[in-house]
């Protein structure tokens, strides 16, 4: 157990192309299923198509007040529906008597890409009648897949020094955008027949409510859990850096996450690792420098393997995944990373903490589900029903690539 200061997840709210929800995305990730198709509409500069990772469309088909703007697009009406259902999630599991902070990780930058803007989304989701956000305690940052993570250091000024009972952190992504994709191609990043080296673009909505009161936590067999405040890091031989790659950041990231920890031997580890070689070797030099912590075998869990690379909502998406296995396996504790193209490295340390509920159990629906969908007596019992069903279902596992 660490001596450090506790957050405590209160809701996991999560929409990716493996799943409508938090529990559907963590069964079929359990399960080995992709969601990579290749393209129809999209081709790489060699003229081969290529991989994606999308979001089922019909998500995007249900009625939705939106405020387009001025400058609406695809791209801007999927991140903008993606959060708004994946908080819808995290709304129906915790009741919450005033509007919460909101810290709202966006993409980076990239040179001759227009970036995403936060203030659109922000404003729908404010308008947004069934989400209680604080309207003035929104706070973006653009630190891509670490931005999950690395959020969680204003999350906790929020709930230690500012007094807040809650505090959602997060972020919602997509690829979608001729401009993205013709950069990434540029790059030789993209996963195409013939591509040596490259990853799917993918795109994924997935949010934390994070609580520093333990009875308010999510509760699931006598355990909640929580979240140390990370360790953040910038690494100097970041992807576009002249200067080699030597693991530095993420190295600093593992060091800062785990100071203080004093529980047994890390078994798992939670990586935003999305195919590409260049994230690798970084991993390797922060595991050797930071073996103590660690035992023989460790799982390094990089789920883009299955739904692709979710972009800014990789961090929180990877908090949650890490969640509902904790709350599923023995493992007392797991480390979670996000590694950034221009350098951002951040990590956390997730741990189970016995806690005994007073709250009786409640039927579970989930409201992105029809009617037809029979209750259960928890989330944990409805998750396995859907993992029954996904095991049973023609989608290729892990690895079998379209």
């Amino acid at each position: 157990m660490s001596n450090q200061t506790k957050a405590y997840i209160a809701g996991i709210g999560m929409i990716t192309p493996l799943g409508f929800n938090s529990a559907m995305t963590s069964a079929s990730v359990g399960a080995g299923i992709s969601s990579y198709e290749i393209s129809d509409h999209y081709h790489n500069h060699a003229g081969e198509p290529i991989t994606l990772s999308l979001a089922p469309d019909e998500l995007f088909t249900n009625p939705f007040e939106i405020d387009e703007g001025d400058y609406y697009s695809v791209q801007y009406d999927r991140i903008i529906k993606l959060s708004i259902l994946a908080l819808r999630e995290i709304f129906s599991q915790q009741s919450v008597e005033r509007p919460v902070p909101l810290i709202l990780a966006m993409a980076e930058s990239q040179v001759g890409v227009v970036p995403v803007l936060s203030k659109l989304l922000i404003q729908n989701l404010l308008s947004q009648p069934d989400l209680l956000i604080a309207q003035n305690s929104v706070r973006p940052t653009y630190t891509g897949r670490a931005g999950g993570i690395e959020g969680l250091d204003l999350a906790f000024r929020y709930l230690y020094d500012a007094d807040e009972d809650y505090v959602l952190v997060g972020g919602s992504d997509s690829h979608l955008s001729a401009a993205r994709l013709n950069r990434l191609d540029e790059q030789r990043r993209l996963l195409a027949p013939g591509s040596a080296d490259g990853f799917a673009p993918g795109e994924g909505g997935a949010f934390i409510l994070l609580t520093r009161h333990p009875a308010c936590a999510l509760c699931r067999h006598g355990q909640i859990i929580a979240l140390s405040p990370p360790g953040i890091a910038n690494e100097p031989g970041h992807l576009f850096s002249d200067e080699p790659c030597k693991g530095e950041g993420l190295d600093k990231a593992f060091k800062k996450a785990l100071k203080g920890y004093t529980g047994g031997a890390i078994s798992t580890v939670y990586s935003s690792m999305n195919g590409e070689h260049y994230w690798a070797k970084e991993y390797g030099v922060a595991m050797i420098r930071n073996a103590p912590h660690f035992g023989d075998k460790v799982t390094v869990e990089h789920p883009a393997d299955c739904y692709g690379d979710l972009g800014s909502a990789s961090g929180s998406a990877l908090i949650g995944l890490a969640a509902e296995r904790l709350f599923r396996q023995t493992d007392a504790a797991c480390l979670i990373y996000g590694s950034s193209d221009n350098g951002w490295r951040a990590a956390t340390l997730m741990e189970t903490v016995a806690y005994q509920s007073n709250t009786p159990p409640v039927p579970f629906r989930h409201p992105a589900l029809d009617s037809d969908w029979p209750e259960t007596e928890s989330e944990a019992e409805w998750e396995h029903q859907i993992a029954l069903s996904l095991c049973r279902s023609a989608t290729p596992p892990r690895g079998e690539r379209k």
